[in-house]
């Protein structure tokens, strides 16, 4: 009798790939699947359902150090219980967590050459008889050329547009089962690919929101409204090259910041702001005053500018001498 077993994972398209390919190598299409974001994984850790779990599964997620006292509080309670838990992540982690967290009981598996679905391919323990190495192997190339933003294979774009944040949960588990029956891809993806990449096209011939601020000769900031219509692995080069700048932050209203960074290390700042991830690709959710989301919406600069004076002074504080 197989356990019973959930696996809590990040919503883009590398977590969605991490979960089919475990999903598909444990050859246990039937666990429940979350998708979440890291700041919220604290709280995808306590839900209810997780006390009946044999084994709990986290991919794609790494540490925020807003919210992981939490975390180690839920996690520990995980364990006490007797379940298994088991991380995957590429994501930088500072020593002292990796040792809190396997200190734990948790099985963790942390390789940043990767992205989460390399991880899963390089050390799941497959229960499949037969295994697909074609399958595997171009699914974690192109799931890893884009969520690295190498797109060194062809299918990266592809992939990337394949699944938004934005993008209902059905739809995100629709591609994930056909991940975890052993495909790559499928007729149906096609047509969300054309009206993403028709989107894309109206957008950036359209005038964008962007505010650019240089910090001496060293940097060069864009700050942009984030947009439904184009991922932020596409505006993000797109911005650079306009406006030859280093740091891009891609920002919503609800304070969600992705920063992207050429030659400059923008996960020291995302980490400041209580966010994580990648040296040049990384991400925070800030809190934004009241006062500047009702201005914003008489002038939609505000926040722009807002987010930029945040960015400016840690930036500052990080690279200070």
């Amino acid at each position: 009798m197989r356990e019973m077993e959930a696996v809590i994972t990040h919503g883009d398209i590398d977590g969605v790939a991490a979960t089919g390919l475990y999903l598909y190598l444990r050859n246990n299409p039937e666990s429940v699947v979350y998708f979440t974001e890291p700041y919220k994984l604290h709280s995808a850790l306590s839900q209810p359902i997780l006390s009946e779990c044999e084994r709990v599964v986290i991919t794609d997620l790494g540490v925020n150090p807003s919210i992981y006292d939490e975390l180690l509080k839920n996690l520990r309670l995980l364990c006490r219980r007797g379940a298994s838990v088991l991380w995957y992540d590429h994501h930088v982690w500072e020593e002292n967590w990796v040792r809190d967290i396997r200190d734990l009981g948790v099985e963790l598996y942390i390789d940043t050459s990767t992205c989460a679905t390399g991880v899963v391919a390089k050390y799941t323990q497959p229960l499949r008889q037969y295994l697909d190495y074609e399958f595997i192997d171009k699914l974690t190339r192109g799931v890893c050329a884009g969520d690295l933003w190498k797109f060194d294979y062809w299918l990266a774009p592809y992939y990337i547009r394949l699944i938004r944040r934005k993008d209902k949960d059905s739809w995100k588990k629709r591609v994930l089962v056909h991940i975890a029956n052993g495909y790559y891809w499928s007729e149906e993806f096609n047509s969300k690919i054309e009206k993403h990449i028709d989107l894309e096209l109206s957008t950036l011939t359209s005038k964008l929101n962007v505010y650019i601020k240089s910090i001496n000769e060293k940097y060069r900031i864009a700050v942009v409204e984030d947009n439904e219509n184009i991922d932020s692995s596409f505006i993000a080069p797109y911005i650079m090259g306009r406006f030859n700048t280093n740091i891009i932050a891609v920002v919503s209203s609800n304070g969600k910041v992705s920063f992207r960074g050429m030659g400059v290390n923008v996960r020291d700042i995302a980490v400041k702001l209580g966010g994580g991830g990648h040296l040049y690709a990384s991400g925070a959710k800030i809190r934004i005053p009241w006062y500047i989301r009702i201005l914003s919406r008489l002038r939609r600069d505000l926040l722009l500018v807002y987010v930029a004076s945040i960015i400016i002074r840690e930036l500052k504080s990080a690279y200070s001498g």
